[in-house]
């Protein structure tokens, strides 16, 4: 996987992480990452992240047809929501990444072909392409540790800074 394929943010907690990590203005500025335009419109607001950094988003448009089979794959999948199936479809027709957070999104993703990352894959990723330098990596990492909305494991956090640290020692 690279950071070059198109990347789809799906669920907000996605962009309330980044957010709060202080890395989504970097994350939305890059040519591969996009939004649904549903869920810019709908979902984005004050509590989920800067508006201004996410109207910088670039949006993916569902087609008629894709919207119309949201509601045959939420028969098969009641527990996904609307905007979960409408993001894979848009991942699965567009060969995309697809970025949740969600545990059974993630699931349905994974059974049916479409390659899924969550939060800190995308730090490291952004550090790994030089997007973010390892110094803004651990202090996004050190945000999401203190932030309580946070659904990342604390101890998944506290590797993967632990890791970058000392990445930084040997840089």
């Amino acid at each position: 996987m690279t950071i070059t394929t198109k990347i789809i943010i799906t669920d907000t907690n996605i962009i309330t992480d980044l957010n709060n990590a202080k890395i989504l203005g970097q994350f939305v500025e890059l040519d591969n990452v996009y939004i649904s335009d549903l869920i810019k419109y709908d979902e984005i607001n004050t509590f989920t992240c800067d508006e201004e950094i996410i109207k910088k988003a670039k949006t993916i448009n569902a087609t008629e047809e894709e919207l119309k089979e949201i509601s045959q794959i939420r028969k098969l999948k009641p527990r996904l929501s609307s905007y979960d199936v409408l993001n894979y479809i848009l991942a699965r027709d567009n060969k995309c990444i697809l970025a949740t957070g969600d545990n059974e999104l993630k699931k349905f993703c994974e059974i049916n072909g479409v390659e899924v990352i969550r939060t800190l894959k995308i730090i490291e990723l952004m550090v790994e392409k030089r997007i973010i330098s390892l110094e803004v990596a651990v202090t996004a990492c050190e945000l999401l540790e203190k932030c309580p909305s946070t659904r990342i494991p604390k101890e998944a956090i506290k590797n993967l800074k632990e890791k970058l640290e000392k990445d930084l020692v040997l840089v």
